[in-house]
């Protein structure tokens, strides 16, 4: 069921950022070979936390001092990203997380990250600052990552993370929301990658 999810969940993540993305696949055979057989290597997030489609660790969850009133008190810690075969001309990097399956318009948005350099190949996660944080939805006066937190129904939600590949290293503002961010990188996108993770909350 989780599986049969993602195709749909990524296309949704991607189209709701309004962008036009290019094929993200680049040629990994020499330039000179022009072979239709030539191998394809495709841009590709992973992470050592979760895999594709499965469960976001325990430690993940939301979870903030002095916001008693929250029905969550996890470590809120974000998870490890990796990602390799980047376009070429990659200068810079955005990240965006979703929850799609949140009860209000456009999802709710976990994690706004952006300014990551062309160089990057990982976010450490794990409590680790890094790059530009952005505003998320759980507002002031929590930054960076905001764990899930979904209605304890038994029902998995789905986060999906999305790593943009951009053309500028680097976007003008700090502190900008999840639609400030896919405004700012649209001129700029030249490939996108997801993977998705789980989270259930029971009675």
């Amino acid at each position: 069921m989780i599986i049969s999810h993602l195709p749909a969940l990524r296309t949704a993540a991607i189209a709701a950022a309004a962008l036009t993305i290019s094929c993200t696949l680049t040629a990994a055979a020499p330039a000179s070979d022009t072979s239709s057989t030539a191998r394809l290597t495709p841009f590709t997030l992973t992470s050592p936390d979760f895999r594709d489609g499965g469960k976001l660790p325990a430690w993940t969850e939301f979870g903030w001092p002095g916001i008693e009133d929250s029905p969550c008190h996890g470590k809120n810690l974000a998870p490890r990203l990796d990602w390799r075969n980047s376009p070429a001309g990659t200068q810079g990097y955005a990240l965006l997380v979703n929850d799609p399956d949140a009860p209000r318009a456009g999802g709710w948005h976990h994690w706004v990250l952006y300014d990551i350099p062309g160089s990057a190949r990982r976010i450490d996660g794990h409590g680790t600052a890094q790059f530009t944080p952005g505003a998320n939805s759980f507002g002031d006066p929590i930054v960076g990552w905001g764990g899930p937190c979904p209605p304890a129904t038994g029902q998995p939600h789905h986060y999906v993370f999305t790593l943009y590949a951009l053309s500028t290293p680097t976007l003008p503002t700090a502190g900008l929301t999840y639609e400030e961010v896919t405004a700012a990188i649209q001129p700029y996108v030249l490939g996108a990658t997801t993977i998705v993770g789980t989270f259930t909350r029971t009675p």
